[in-house]
This record gives C-alpha cells, sequence and structure tokens, in this order.
C-alpha cells in the first residue's frame, strides 16, 4: 500500500506539473495575445484616421467649408467617428457630436497644437464632453481661398477594447482546447512511465530480503537502462559492503594509532567505542568495554561526572591525577554529539615535567643571582674591614666585584628578554640596519675576547645585507649563536690552536641565510631540537662551575624566538665535526 501511495504521488506531482505549465501558458497567451491586438489596433485606427483626414482636406480644397459640412455629417454617422472643424484661433466651427457654440475654445488641445505646428497631431486621453477615452488625430488644410482650418477626426476606445476583448476569448478557447489535448496525452505517458516503475520499485525492495531478483525488461529505453542498472547495483552490492567494512576496520585503525584516548558513549549510557590509548591511559579499563555500561567501565569519579554533566548538555574540561607505580596526570575533553557524547583524554605528563623542569630552573637561576650576590657582598666586606688596604688588593676585589655583576646583570637581561618575546608586551620598533655590519661588530668584540685568542676566524660576508629588524634584538640573538661556537670550541681545544670558526651571509629569494659553523665539541642529533628549547642545555655536563662552557639554557631559546619573531627559522645543519646553524631571515623582516 505505501509503494502505491508513492507511485500515486509521483502522478500527482507530474499532473500538477503538466497542469501548472498550461495555465501559465493560457495567461501569458492571454495577456500577450490581448496587449499585441489592443496595440495592433490602436495603431491601425491612428492609420485609419489620418487617411480618412486625407480624405477631408481633399474635400475642404475642392468644395470649401460649406461643402466639407455637409458630406461629414452622413460620413460620421456611417463611420462612427466624430468630426470636429477648427478655425486658427482655436474656436469650435463643427462638430459632429456636440453643439460648437457650448465648446471651450481648443487651441490648447495636444492634437490641435501640434497641428498648427507640424501639419499632423495624434493625442490620446479623456473626452470631458462625450466622457469616455478617444484617440484624436488632427490636421491642418486650407479651403479654396487659401484660409487654413485644423480637422480633427476621433473614435473611442471601448471599439478597440471589445476588439481585443473578442480576440482574447478566440485565443482562450484555443488554448483551452490545446491544453486538454495535451492535459489528455500527458495522463496517457505518465500511466506508461509510472506502470514500469512501480514494477521496478517491487523488485528493488527484494535487495533488502539478500535476494538477488530479477528486474523488468520492458517499458522505455530509459526504464530498461534503469532496470539494468538496479540489477548491477544488486550484484555489486556485496563488494560495496565488504568496502565498507574494510573502510570502517581503516578508520578504527586510525583511531587506535591516535596519541590521545578516545571514548564514545551512547544514549544509553553504554559504550560504543574505546581505543586502545585509552585503555592505556586509564590501565583500570576493561579489555573488552564496547557495550558495557561506562558507569561500571570508568573507575575514575573525575571521569564519570565529566560524562554525567555531558549527558546534561554541559561540555566541560576536567583534570585527574592515576597513581599506582607513577603517577599520570590526565585532561579529559567532553563534547555532546548527535547519539551520545565524545571524550578525548590527554596525557599532561610531560608538559607538567617541563614545568616541572621550568621551575627547578627558576630555583637555578635563583641560586645562580646569589652567588654574585653573595660574592659581592663578600668582596665589599674585605673592602670594609681592612683598615689599610692596598691599591692591588683593592683593584682585585673591585674586578670581582665587577665580573659577579657583570654575569648577574647577563643572566637578568636573558631573564627579561625571553620574558618579554614570550608575552604581548610590545617590541621596539623595527628600522633599517645592516646584518654585514652587525656581525662584523660581534666578530671584532670575540677577537679582543681572551678567550677567544687562539681562535681562526673565516668570514664570507657580501658588501651589504640591508634588512628592517630590531638591531637590539638581533644583535643578541647571532651574539648567542656566536658565543656558543667560541665556548664550545675553546672546550675541545682548551686554549690550544686548531679552533676555527666559519661565519658566512648570502642572498636568496627572500631573504638572507646565514651560517654560523665551529668545529668545537658538536652536539648530539637528538638534541638538536631539544636545546632551542627554555632551559635545556645540549649535554648535562655543561654546568655553571667558572672553567665550564656551560650556560643556563637560555641562549638559543632566544635566538630561535628572536628569529622568529622577524619572521625567519633556525636550525641545526650536519656536520662532520663541531656544529653548523643555519639562520634565515627574510628581507622585510618586522615593521613594528
Amino acid at each position: 500500500m505505501g509503494r502505491m501511495t508513492a507511485v500515486r504521488t509521483l502522478k500527482g506531482r507530474m499532473t500538477d506539473l503538466i497542469a501548472t505549465v498550461l495555465v501559465l501558458s493560457m495567461l501569458a497567451g492571454w495577456f500577450l495575445v490581448g496587449n499585441t491586438v489592443e496595440e495592433r489596433m490602436i495603431s491601425q485606427a491612428k492609420e485609419d484616421l489620418i487617411s480618412r483626414l486625407a480624405i477631408l482636406a481633399g474635400i475642404l480644397q475642392d468644395s470649401g467649408t460649406q461643402g466639407l459640412v455637409g458630406n461629414v455629417g452622413r460620413w460620421s454617422r456611417d463611420l462612427g467617428t466624430r468630426v470636429t472643424l477648427v478655425a486658427m484661433d482655436g474656436r469650435v466651427l463643427y462638430d459632429s457630436e456636440a453643439d460648437p457654440g457650448t465648446m471651450d475654445n481648443h487651441s490648447g488641445r495636444p492634437e490641435i497644437r501640434e497641428a498648427l505646428l507640424y501639419g499632423t497631431g495624434i493625442n490620446t486621453r479623456f473626452s470631458r464632453s462625450l466622457e469616455d477615452d478617444r484617440i484624436y488625430v488632427a490636421r491642418l488644410a486650407a479651403d479654396p481661398q487659401g484660409d487654413g482650418l485644423v480637422i480633427r477626426l476621433s473614435v473611442s476606445l471601448e471599439d478597440v477594447g471589445s476588439a481585443v476583448a473578442s480576440a482574447r476569448r478566440r485565443v482562450l478557447a484555443s488554448l483551452a482546447f490545446a491544453g486538454l489535448i495535451s492535459l489528455l496525452v500527458g495522463l496517457f505517458f505518465i500511466r506508461q512511465v509510472s506502470r514500469p516503475i512501480e514494477e521496478l520499485t517491487v523488485t528493488a525492495l527484494r535487495i533488502d530480503e539478500d535476494e538477488r531478483p530479477r528486474f523488468p525488461d520492458r517499458g522505455t529505453v530509459e526504464v530498461q537502462r534503469l532496470a539494468r542498472a538496479l540489477e548491477g547495483m544488486s550484484s555489486r552490492l556485496e563488494g560495496v559492503m565488504a568496502d565498507l567494512k574494510r573502510e570502517k576496520a581503516y578508520l578504527k585503525s586510525l583511531l587506535e594509532s591516535l596519541p590521545v584516548g578516545v571514548l564514545v558513549v551512547d544514549r544509553e549510557k553504554k559504550i560504543r567505542y574505546a581505543n586502545a590509548a585509552l585503555g592505556r591511559l586509564l590501565r583500570d579499563l576493561p579489555e573488552r568495554a564496547d557495550g558495557a555500561l561506562y558507569t561500571g567501565a570508568v573507575r575514575d569519579p573525575g571521569l564519570i561526572e565529566l560524562i554525567d554533566r555531558a549527558f546534561e548538555g554541559e561540555d566541560r574540561t576536567a583534570s585527574f591525577v592515576l597513581r599506582d607505580r607513577t603517577e599520570t596526570f590526565l585532561e579529559a575533553q567532553s563534547v555532546s554529539v548527535r547519539g551520545g557524547v565524545l571524550v578525548v583524554v590527554h596525557d599532561l605528563t610531560e608538559r607538567r615535567r617541563l614545568e616541572e623542569a621550568r621551575r627547578t630552573f627558576m630555583a637555578d637561576a635563583g641560586h645562580e643571582l646569589q652567588t654574585p650576590l653573595t660574592s659581592i657582598r663578600a668582596a665589599a666586606e674585605l673592602l670594609l674591614d681592612d683598615p689599610a688596604p692596598d691599591l692591588e688588593k683593592t683593584r682585585d676585589l673591585a674586578g670581582k666585584i665587577i665580573l659577579q655583576q657583570e654575569r648577574m646583570t647577563a643572566l637578568v637581561d636573558d631573564l627579561l628578554l625571553l620574558s618579554r618575546l614570550e608575552s604581548d608586551i610590545a617590541p621596539e620598533p623595527g628600522r633599517p640596519l645592516d646584518l654585514v655590519e652587525l656581525i662584523e661588530g660581534l666578530v671584532e668584540y670575540q677577537k679582543e675576547n681572551p678567550l677567544a685568542q687562539n681562535i681562526r676566524w673565516e668570514t664570507d660576508l657580501p658588501e651589504r645585507a640591508p634588512i628592517f629588524g630590531r638591531p637590539g634584538e638581533l644583535g643578541r640573538a647571532l651574539g648567542n649563536l656566536v658565543d656558543n661556537a667560541v665556548k664550545y670550541t675553546r672546550k675541545r681545544f682548551e686554549g690550544s690552536p686548531g679552533g676555527v670558526i666559519q661565519i658566512s651571509a648570502s642572498g636568496q629569494d627572500q631573504g638572507w641565510r646565514i651560517i654560523v659553523g665551529d668545529n668545537g665539541t658538536g652536539i648530539e642529533e637528538e638534541l638538536r631540537e631539544a636545546v632551542f628549547e627554555r632551559f635545556r642545555r645540549g649535554e648535562s655536563s655543561r654546568c655553571r662551575d667558572g672553567a665550564s662552557p656551560g650556560g643556563y639554557g637560555l641562549g638559543l631559546a632566544i635566538a630561535r624566538r628572536v628569529i622568529e619573531s622577524h619572521g625567519g627559522s633556525i636550525e641545526f645543519l650536519d656536520s662532520s665535526e663541531g656544529a653548523l646553524l643555519s639562520v634565515f631571515i627574510p628581507f622585510g623582516g618586522v615593521k613594528t
């Protein structure tokens, strides 16, 4: 019964479509023909009046005014045309429909005015004397004596409207007949199309019953093609279902490979899916949790509350800690989706470790600040306690104070710069600068460094390398790279000759490429990316004991953030010995 209703609906829609097209065609024909006929008849009426005026002008020229008036009355009655004779001054001399003595001066009539100016005048307007819409045509003519006279003819538009209505009725009758024939023909073809479609529908429903139906091969060519297509689809359906199973397995494999835990709970509070990562993160989740109530499979109260709130329409994020052999810090996010709740669980243990490393560094930084302060205080107390200090001792203690102050100032400057680079504080404005000049200044400074006396410098720089940037920050970033090269070259050679530092700069399509290389101790490949992180050093042995080249773990972090703030990049390149750093800075740099 449902199938029959669907077929009848198709028939009804097709019938409605045909009927709508027919009605619209009839309406369009009605208005189109009516307007065309109306325009044509008005034009024909004007042409007829002009022709009649020519005849009357000839009569006037041959017989004069009296002869014209004698013939006009009969002619007006036979043809249904109003005739008016108007003098040059606008007085009405004769009118076939009204008393001239009661009529106004006609010099202001549009058709009379045009006739006096151009010889002929035409106008369509309402007649106050006859109280109907009329077409007026006037012509300037002359009697045998040469005296001018305006002859005006007019006809009522009611005659034109009657003709238009008659034409429209004939057209409507023709369209109605044609529409009826078209409707009958359309219904016949609808029947021819719908019957095979009904049979195809009945047969196609058997596909759901796991049968191999045979589709009918009668009907139009299109229906036969559809039957063959459905039959082919039925035979391919098993293959499609197999493909769907494979796609489902592929999707499951993708979810299983995610590093985050994924949990899907349906409206019945049952687990529809839980990937392996979730089991590893929660550890107490049953191996086969699909189909189980989440309140029984999930043991953590915080996660259960999160899911409960999600079913109430409240998407939340919650953090919790799992403690067994180790502590695992987890963060769960819930999202209400169609048919249930989606929960994504992230492992924050590494982030917590980094935060702990940061706190450790801050403690180390405090200690490092305390050490030079203690040295400064001790030197100052020695100066105060010595009643008669000699000059050499005073100079030695003052030198120690200055050294410790510079060490503390450098650490504080690094901390402040890093803080500003990682905050929303507005940076210093950019300005034009020359990288070559900046690099040469760094090299000259290092050549005067007593710790770099035995290092050979090799530079390959262009004449100029202009960019738009912040010279203070770029100087600090490139200076950190050069300082690292000096430190670890010196560490390898321990002050002996043999150390070499190479610095080059070359222009590329979009910017400048700067290479800083050394033949020092180098850096392990697995640590190349880690040393750009805050508070990280290339090796654990790089301490700050005064004899070691170690630093605070900020130099490369500062360098990367400065270079990236200029739109550039920095990375380690493979090198046979030592370290090789590549820096790219675009021509535009920064403009703020």
